[in-house]
């Protein structure tokens, strides 16, 4: 009877030549998928790129894949017709570790958990960006399983270039990445609290470089945290490729040097859906210079539109920070700024919104500021500048305004007369300012300006031509400015004005002062629905001449009347005409050797034609003397002296106790090179003359010719 043989010994024998099949198919499995993913990425490329793998290896009992030595090069022997989506590359990564991969739900096409992806050693560098397919399908529904989750990825040490070589387009020195919960499926694309597919992520960048069109941008450092929802960038510096000038093109050229910006309040996964929403913007000690451009860029909220739906920031913070501004006459500099705006809301756009630039409220600080007026000729500059949106309050202290040249050099260069300037003020206080008009409907609306004090010296030469162009320092002038203004009261205090004229007679200057003056305007507006006849600009003035004589002026223009129609009204009270020798001596040969004003009153009118009206000069013991060029009484001038003084001047007015006031004409050509406080003077003069006894033709003729 044979001999039977048990079962267990066959099934012993088949497991055992499963497991020994399991063994070969293991050791198979590593160069298979080598061998497959080496055979994908040329296939997907059509050839253009080689994959090679140093080693891979997996367990199965582990759950692991560990690749080492991955290589992607660039086939130069192939030249894919859509070279735009296959750009010549070289990656490097030392090392790929996948760990804790669902073996099971890999088999059943699920959604497959792995719980870590790192790269680590990463080297890029990419002759261009591809250029993508387009597919119609989200990343999730073109995976062979119904998703992925993993539960941290981390890049590591990465580096690389985009572009050429030798210019890259984007450099980077090192970069490190970590992602949290990543959920590549249905779910994952559903859930509106992640960042694309993940919950969190972090990343850290340092020696960045990125080419722009005319520009270079380096950081040194920047990182964010969508759990902290914070930004850092460390060292950010903007080079333009030609320097910051007044040459223009049709682009802003920018330099910028920023030491540290922080955002916080960072919600990533709104932006990831186009919605930009942060808190705080701080931006620390910023070195801003600029070429404005040839023509005018978008607008910021053009600019995001096809990027954000919606972009706000709760506040924005500057300090420390400096501006330089070319490309426009007046290049502004500023230094020490500070900025706080509140509320900023680019998009969505609401025009009906009450903001100034983008912001519900801005408060601007300035150190010392300059700025170039009537290029190149004045420099106005100020200490100090404080600026406040919601009060509409602006603040100015330590204003100056100089000229860069002397009086000569000034007449010289613009080729005739031209006042010589200069101008301090230890402070102005400017209330009412309506900033949002001024921003969206470029119209000046002002309640007050106060300033508190102020010196100004002018001079001029006599020894050049007049001006040939119009005069602008006129009140219908004013009113054509091509913008609207309304201001409704300008006052100045404790003014004092020094004035200096060279006539061609006399080197020595004459010289005249103005002191004490207060000065009060109000109404002063182009606006027809505040301006007209029945309601002008007016103003009054009250001050000292020579220190010696107080004046009292009032003023009425309407100024939106093109034939430049205004009315002024005056008092001088008692002084000695000798007063006015300093001026009248060096530039007319004419000194008073007496006489005593104890009242002069006068009402005029002036146009763009002439000014007329009437002064009351009351006066005792008027003397002239006529002088020589050394300024001396030769004898001619002595006997000219005595037939004037004799024939035309009236010693006393009135010429005896008891008799009427003999009032005086006012007459006089306007020149409309000259300014309206010209005219205002000539007025004074040939009434002064007139009422003195000089005939009222040869005193218009003598006002003119000065």
């Amino acid at each position: 009877m044979p001999k039977r043989t048990h079962w267990g010994w066959w099934l012993l024998g088949g497991l055992c030549l499963l497991g020994i099949a399991a063994i070969i198919a293991l050791h198979q499995l590593d160069p298979w998928l080598r061998r497959k993913a080496e055979q994908q990425v040329a296939t997907a490329s059509r050839g253009r790129y080689h994959l090679h793998i140093g080693s891979l290896q997996t367990s199965l009992w582990d759950q692991t894949l560990a690749v080492r030595g991955l290589w992607l090069d660039t086939n130069p022997a192939i030249s894919p017709t859509d070279s735009a989506r296959f750009p010549r590359v070289k990656l490097a990564v030392g090392r790929l570790d996948v760990r804790g991969i669902g073996l099971l739900a890999l088999l059943k096409k699920g959604v497959v958990p792995i719980d870590s992806v790192v790269l680590d050693a990463v080297a890029l560098q990419l002759a261009a960006m591809p250029a993508t397919a387009g597919s119609s399908q989200p990343l999730y529904q073109q995976l062979p399983v119904e998703g992925i989750r993993v539960g941290h990825f981390r890049l590591r040490q990465a580096h690389g270039t985009v572009g050429p070589l030798q210019q890259p387009l984007v450099q980077l020195s090192n970069g490190q990445l970590q992602v949290h919960d990543i959920l590549l499926s249905a779910a994952g694309a559903a859930d509106a609290k992640r960042i694309g597919y993940a919950s969190a992520l972090a990343g850290e960048i340092t020696g960045l470089a990125v080419r722009v069109p005319g520009h270079q941008v380096k950081l040194m450092r920047g990182r964010f945290s969508s759990e902290q929802q914070q930004l850092l960038l460390d060292s950010l510096l903007v080079h333009p490729t030609r320097p910051i000038n007044d040459q223009q093109e049709k682009t802003t050229r920018i330099s910028m040097v920023m030491p540290r910006l922080r955002l916080t309040g960072l919600d990533a996964a709104l932006l990831a859906r186009k919605h930009l929403r942060m808190d705080t913007l701080q931006v620390s000690s910023p070195k801003l210079a600029l070429t404005l451009p040839t023509v005018k860029p978008p607008s910021l909220h053009v600019l995001l539109a096809p990027y954000l739906q919606e972009c706000r920031l709760q506040r924005l913070e500057i300090t420390g920070g400096t501006l330089r501004i070319a490309g426009v006459s007046q290049a502004p500099v500023a230094g020490n700024m500070r900025a706080i705006a509140t509320n900023i809301q680019v998009l969505p756009r609401n025009a009906a919104r009450p903001a100034v630039y983008y912001a519900e409220a801005w408060s601007v600080w300035t150190g010392v500021a300059s700025l170039r007026m009537d290029a190149p000729y004045y420099n106005l500059s100020w200490q100090q500048l404080r600026a406040d949106t919601r009060p509409g309050t602006l603040r100015l202290t330590g204003i100056r305004l100089v000229p860069t040249m002397s009086v000569v050099a000034m007449a010289r260069s613009k080729g005739h007369q031209a006042a010589h300037i200069m101008v301090k003020s230890p402070e102005m206080r400017v209330t009412g300012i309506d900033y949002r008009a001024a921003q969206k409907q470029r119209v000046l609306q002002v309640g007050s300006i106060i300033v508190p004090q102020t010196q100004m010296y002018t001079r001029s030469d006599g020894r050049f031509r007049i001006n040939p162009a119009r005069s602008v320092m006129t009140p219908e002038a004013l009113g054509q400015l091509p913008f609207q203004f309304n201001v409704r009261q300008l006052r100045f205090q404790r003014v004092t004005i020094q004035l200096a004229y060279r006539a061609p007679r006399d080197p020595t200057p004459g010289t005249m002062s103005l002191n004490r003056l207060s000065i009060s305007l109000h109404n002063i507006t182009n606006n027809p629905h505040l301006m007209g006849p029945r309601s002008p600009m007016t103003g009054e003035a009250t001050g000292w001449i020579q220190d010696r004589c107080f004046a009292k002026l009032s003023l009425q223009a309407n100024l939106l009347d093109r034939s430049g129609a205004h009315t002024v009204q005056g008092v001088f009270r008692q002084a000695p005409l000798s007063i006015l020798n300093s001026m009248t001596v060096p530039t007319r040969g004419i000194a008073i050797k007496s006489g005593h004003v104890k009242q002069i009153r006068f009402s005029m009118a002036l146009n763009q034609q002439a000014a007329s009206g009437t002064m009351w000069a009351r006066y005792t013991d008027l003397k002239l003397q006529l002088l020589n060029q050394k300024e001396r009484p030769g004898l001619l001038k002595r006997v000219e002296t005595s037939v004037v003084n004799g024939i035309f001047i009236r010693d006393d007015n009135p010429r005896k106790p008891g008799q009427p006031l003999k009032p005086g004409q006012m007459t006089s050509g306007r020149e409309r090179r000259s300014s309206v406080f010209t005219l205002w003077r000539q007025g004074l003069v040939s009434g002064m003359l007139n009422s003195a006894g000089v005939p009222a033709k040869l005193a218009k003729k003598l006002s003119e010719s000065e």
